[in-house]
């Protein structure tokens, strides 16, 4: 997620073939239901907050990173900025992380990885934070465990992977100046990475060129850079990627890298960088990590993004070819949250889950882009949704940070 911008968009027209293939509101009206479970009790006095719920890989650990802004700091509480461990069922707050007043702004907290980053059974909560440090808190009592040093404050959300040849895991975290550090499960720092570009997109970790061993792709505002395990140049290319996903759509065994820039989207060979292909997009495109999927049961692979006027679209994995295009609603003159792919049925073909600034959430067919259920607050929502599992109902649940704020999970219902 990007920083909150107003973008105008004018004219757009969206053609392939000869055919336009831009729908207003999916072609119909949607007969599936999103019911609302829960609104957290977690609102702030502003309406900006954008960066998004972590939820934990068993769906029993949920935390929200909230924030809240005032021009003057003593009117600011330790936990005015904090993470927020919700319970699943009623999302109420467990326990709060603090913040020094002082230092409390809108990016004083990132999206949480969740994960045991330890190997000893407990699961931690990880996140950069405005201390020009990353760090670890339990996630049972949410007390500090380790910091890994940054230069400035984080943007995005920490990694968690297997990077080098050690074992366990490692958390990959960057700044917003572009310093990429790799430390162990205990904070113990591997090796740091200076870019000296702005990284505003969660680094990615995967063997990307098919080699055996996992690079660390990280997306600036002017390229995009895979670093080997450990922090040598693997390749680098001039396409920023303020937001990236990565993943297998064709028949290589390299893995392709997805970036989302104010240029469109691009996919890269992951041997080398090299384009796959570009789909421009005026006013620019936004990537959510949740990026790639199957169109339908067993449809082809597609890429999804979204570009400003509430606009969504789906994207040939292989070729770039745009598949469909969705205009959710009226035209609203500003950026258009990324969505996100889930199953939120449990019958093995996933949705696209799609929100926009004017507070309503869309459940869309991955297949056609066709509205499947619609819910709305009349509040501002920056950032995409989380889709998790964290009932024993099946299918995912959805979880939406509104810009007060608050937390809104949500149920769907298919319709006939």
């Amino acid at each position: 997620m990007r920083p909150v911008t107003g973008v105008v968009l004018t004219g757009l027209v969206v053609v392939l073939a000869g055919i336009a293939i831009l729908t207003l509101g999916g072609g119909g009206t949607p007969d599936g239901q999103l019911t609302e479970r829960w609104i957290s009790d977690t609102d702030r006095n502003n309406t900006v907050n954008h960066h998004a719920v972590g939820i934990g890989p068993d769906g029993d650990v949920i935390v929200a990173p909230v924030a809240t802004i005032a021009a003057d700091n003593s009117r600011l509480s330790p936990t005015s900025c904090s993470l927020n461990r919700l319970a699943p069922g009623d999302g109420g707050v467990g326990w709060q992380t603090t913040t020094p007043p002082a230092d409390c702004f809108m990016h004083a907290l990132t999206e949480p990885a969740i994960a045991d980053v330890d190997g000893d059974g407990t699961t931690e909560v990880v996140a950069a934070t405005i201390r020009n440090a990353t760090i670890a808190y339990s996630a049972a009592d949410g007390s500090e465990e380790f910091r890994i040093p940054l230069s400035t404050y984080g943007y995005s959300k920490p990694t968690v992977g297997n990077v080098t040849a050690a074992s366990g895991p490692e958390i990959v975290t960057s700044d917003i100046d572009g310093h990429v550090v790799v430390a162990g499960g205990d904070g113990e720092v591997y090796w740091t990475r200076s870019l000296n570009e702005t990284v505003w997109a969660a680094p990615a970790v995967a063997d990307i060129d098919a080699d055996g061993e996992r690079e660390v792709v990280v997306g600036t505002n002017e390229r995009t850079v895979a670093l080997n395990a450990d922090g040598s140049l693997a390749w680098t290319t001039d396409r920023a990627a303020e937001e990236l996903d990565v993943g297998q759509v064709d028949d290589d065994e390299a893995i392709e890298v997805i970036t989302a820039s104010d240029a469109g989207v691009t996919a890269l060979d992951g041997v080398d960088g090299s384009v796959d292909w570009t789909h421009e997009v005026r006013g620019g495109a936004s990537l959510s990590p949740h990026a790639i999927g199957a169109a339908g049961r067993d449809g082809p692979l597609r890429v999804y993004f979204s570009e400003p006027g509430n606009v969504v679209g789906a994207l040939n994995a292989t070729s770039g070819e745009q598949a469909w295009s969705t205009r959710l609603g009226p035209e609203e003159n500003t950026m258009t949250p990324a969505p996100v792919v889930g199953d939120l049925t449990g019958d093995g073909t996933a949705e696209l889950v799609t929100v926009t600034n004017g507070g309503t959430v869309t459940v869309l067919s991955t297949d056609s882009g066709s509205q499947l259920a619609v819910y709305r607050r009349d509040v501002p929502v920056w950032t995409f949704p989380t889709v998790a599992d964290v009932t024993e109902d099946p299918g995912a649940e959805v979880f939406v940070i509104y810009g007060d704020g608050r937390i809104t999970s949500l149920d769907y219902t298919e319709g006939s």
